[in-house]
C-alpha cells in the first residue's frame, strides 16, 4: 500500500507507548484546567477575611473562570480549527500561568477578580481544544478509550487540589510586602498553575495534530507525525507501508485568507453549518447535555469546601444536609469576628469524593468499548441525577454526603460527551462543535455556582431538586443519540472527514476501495459507539 487516507494510516500505527504518552500529556492539561477552575472553592474560604468577601461576592467570584471561558472558548476553537491545535494551547497555557502568578499578589477584591478573569481567558484555550487534540492522535479503534482515560485526569485534579490545599492552607506564614500580607491562600493560587507548567513543557516537544496538518494540505508533515507514532509504538519506520496521503481540498482555502473580513467570513463558515440541518439537532443535544453536567458538577464543586466545612463543624449527624446548612448560615449572621479556618476533615472528605469521581472515570474507560457511549451516558446521568435528589431527602448527613458523592460522578460524562461530539461532527467543524458545547457547559458552571449559592441560603432543597432533575433530563435526551448500528450524522450526509471533499492522492492514484484496511475504517466510522 503506497497511498492511503489518514485514518487508514492511523490504524496501521497501532496502539502503544506513543498513545499513552500523548494521553498523559493531555491529561495533565485537563488536570491543570480543572484545578484552576475550581481552586477558588478552596481559596475563597481562606481569603474571605483578607478580601472581605460576602456570600454573594463569593458566588460571582467563583463564576469568573467559567464566565471567561464562555466569552473566549468559541474564539479559541476557531483558532484551533484554522491555525492549529498545538500553538493555541501552548501560548494560552503560558499566559495563564503568568497571570496566575500575578494574581497571587492582588491587594484587593477588584484586582483579584480582574486578574482571575484574564488568567481564565487564557486557561480556556487548552480546555477548548484538548479533547480534539487528544482524539486526533488515536485511531478510531482506540479513540473513545483514550479520551475516557485522558478525561480521568479531571478526577485526579479534584483529588490533587484538596491535597494541595491541605498542605498549603494550614501553614501559618504571613509575609508583609507593604501593599499585601502574603498568606498561604496566595501560594495556593500559584500552586494550582503548576500542572499547566508541566503540560506546557511537554507540549513544546509534541507535534501538531495529524488531522489538522492533513486538513490544511500539509501532507508531508502529517505523514512524518504518523511515522513518529508508528516508530514510538515499537515499529521500524522503514516498514511503514504508507508513502503518501490522500489530499483534502478544504484546507488550502483556510490558510490562504487574511484580514478581519476574511476571519469573520471564515468564522461564519465554521459556525453556521452547526446550526443548520442536519447538524443542528446534534449541536443542541451536545450543548444541552454539557450545560447540565457542568452546571451540576462545577456548580456544586465551587461550594463543596463550604458545604463540607459546615457539615463537619456541626455535631448533628442525624439531621439532613440542608437543615445543618440552614442553621449554619443563620448563626453566621450573628458572628462579627471573621473566621477563615477550614476544618481538616473538609480536605479528607473532598479527597474521598475525588476518589469516587476517579473510580467512575476508570470504570467508564474500561467498559466503553464493550457497552458503548450511549448506554453509559444514559445510565450514569439517570443514576447520578436521582442520587442528587436523594441527597437532600436522606435523614442522616452521612448518607446525604454519600449520595452527594455519587451525584458528583456525573462529571465522568463530560469527556464521554466530547467523544460523542468528535464522532458526530466532521473534521472541519469538530473543534468548533466541541468548543461550542463546552462553552454552553461553562455557561452551566457559571449559572450553577450562582444559583446554588443563592439556594443554599434561601431554599437549600431546591438546589438538589433542580440540578438532580436536570441530570435526569440529560440522561433521557441521550436516548436520541445514534445506536451502535446507526451511522453518524457526518456519514449520513457524506461530510465525514474521509469524504466531505473529493480526495486526490499526491500521485493522482485513487485508493482501492476493496482493500481490507479501507473496509475496516469505513465499518468503524459508521459505528457510533465503537
Amino acid at each position: 500500500m503506497s497511498v492511503a487516507t489518514l485514518d487508514e494510516a492511523m490504524l496501521l500505527t497501532g496502539f502503544g507507548k506513543y498513545n499513552l504518552q500523548h494521553m498523559l500529556m493531555c491529561g495533565m492539561i485537563l488536570m491543570g484546567m480543572i484545578m484552576q477552575s475550581l481552586a477558588l472553592g478552596y481559596v475563597m474560604p481562606a481569603a474571605q477575611c483578607d478580601l472581605n468577601l460576602t456570600m454573594k461576592q463569593r458566588g460571582w467570584l467563583g463564576a469568573i473562570p467559567f464566565f471567561a471561558m464562555i466569552l473566549t472558548s468559541y474564539f479559541w476553537g476557531y483558532l484551533a480549527d484554522t491555525r492549529g491545535r498545538r500553538p493555541v494551547m501552548l501560548v494560552t497555557m503560558i499566559l495563564s500561568i503568568l497571570f496566575s502568578l500575578l494574581n497571587s499578589f492582588s491587594p484587593n477584591l477588584i484586582v483579584f477578580a480582574i486578574l482571575s478573569f484574564i488568567s481564565s481567558v487564557f486557561m480556556s484555550g487548552p480546555s477548548a481544544v484538548v479533547y480534539t487534540y487528544l482524539g486526533e492522535f488515536n485511531s478510531l479503534k482506540h479513540r473513545d478509550k483514550m479520551i475516557a482515560f485522558g478525561s480521568s485526569f479531571i478526577a485526579i485534579g479534584t483529588i490533587v487540589l484538596p491535597i494541595m490545599a491541605w498542605i498549603i492552607l494550614p501553614m501559618t506564614f504571613n509575609i508583609p510586602l507593604g501593599f499585601i500580607s502574603y498568606r498561604p491562600w496566595r501560594l495556593l493560587v500559584v500552586a494550582c498553575a503548576l500542572p499547566y507548567a508541566v503540560a506546557a513543557t511537554l507540549l513544546s516537544l509534541a507535534p501538531e495534530s495529524p488531522k489538522f496538518l492533513n486538513a490544511v494540505g500539509r501532507q508531508d508533515e502529517c505523514l512524518e507525525v504518523v511515522k513518529k507514532i508508528y516508530k514510538t509504538n515499537g515499529r521500524d519506520n522503514e516498514t511503514f507501508p504508507v508513502k503518501s496521503l490522500v489530499v483534502e481540498r478544504q484546507g488550502e482555502k483556510q490558510v490562504s485568507r487574511r484580514g478581519l473580513a476574511a476571519v469573520l467570513a471564515s468564522l461564519r463558515e465554521q459556525t453556521v453549518p452547526l446550526f443548520q440541518s442536519p447538524l443542528l439537532p446534534w449541536t443542541c443535544l451536545a450543548c444541552f447535555v454539557q450545560f447540565g453536567i457542568l452546571a451540576t458538577t462545577n456548580g456544586f464543586y465551587v461550594w463543596l469546601p463550604t458545604i463540607l466545612n459546615s457539615l463537619l463543624s456541626n455535631d448533628g449527624s442525624d439531621s439532613r444536609i440542608c437543615d445543618i446548612l440552614s442553621v449554619q448560615y443563620n448563626n453566621s449572621t450573628l458572628v462579627e469576628v471573621c473566621d477563615d479556618t477550614i476544618h481538616t476533615k473538609t480536605y479528607q472528605h473532598s479527597i474521598y469524593i475525588g476518589l469516587v469521581f476517579l473510580s467512575m472515570y476508570i470504570i467508564v474507560g474500561a467498559v466503553v468499548d464493550f457497552v458503548g457511549k450511549k448506554h453509559i451516558l444514559i445510565t450514569v446521568l439517570l443514576i447520578t441525577g436521582l442520587c442528587g435528589i436523594c441527597a437532600h431527602l436522606m435523614p442522616n448527613a452521612r448518607l446525604g454526603v454519600i449520595m452527594f458523592a455519587i451525584f458528583q460522578m456525573s462529571g465522568a460524562c463530560i469527556g464521554l460527551m466530547n467523544s460523542v461530539s468528535v464522532d458526530l461532527f466532521p473534521t472541519k467543524y469538530r473543534g468548533m462543535a466541541v468548543c461550542l458545547s463546552m462553552m454552553m457547559g461553562r455557561v452551566g458552571s457559571m449559572v450553577g455556582s450562582n444559583i446554588i449559592g443563592l439556594f443554599l441560603q434561601k431554599n437549600c432543597g431546591s438546589s438538589f431538586y433542580v440540578f438532580g432533575g436536570t441530570l435526569v433530563a440529560n440522561g433521557l435526551s441521550c436516548l436520541m443519540l445514534p445506536s451502535r448500528k446507526q451511522s453518524t450524522i457526518s456519514n449520513i450526509n457524506g461530510t465525514d472527514d474521509f469524504n466531505e471533499n473529493p480526495p486526490i492522492s499526491n500521485s493522482q492514484t485513487p485508493t482501492d476501495p476493496n482493500r481490507s484496511v479501507t473496509n475496516d475504517v469505513n465499518a468503524k466510522v459508521t459505528s457510533f459507539a465503537t
